[in-house]
């Protein structure tokens, strides 16, 4: 089984990058009683940021590869 403090980390990563303000709160309230630090949620952001941007950078290298075939 996953300990609380890592289901709310999990939970909380999703709500950044589904941007529901309503999960959000929730789980940062729940972070914080399991005993996650504001170091953790944090870092929890910056690894939600980086998976988010991921579809960025995809979507750019498909955008400039019909860029060149368009050519």
């Amino acid at each position: 089984m996953i300990p609380r403090k890592y289901r709310e980390l999990i939970a909380l990563g999703v709500a950044f990058t589904t941007q529901c303000p309503y999960c959000t709160e929730a789980h940062v309230k729940g972070s914080k009683t399991a005993g996650v630090s504001r170091e953790g949620i944090t870092e929890a952001a910056l690894i939600a940021a980086a998976l988010r941007s991921g579809g960025a950078v995809s979507h750019s290298a498909m955008a400039l590869k019909i860029c060149e075939q368009a050519q």
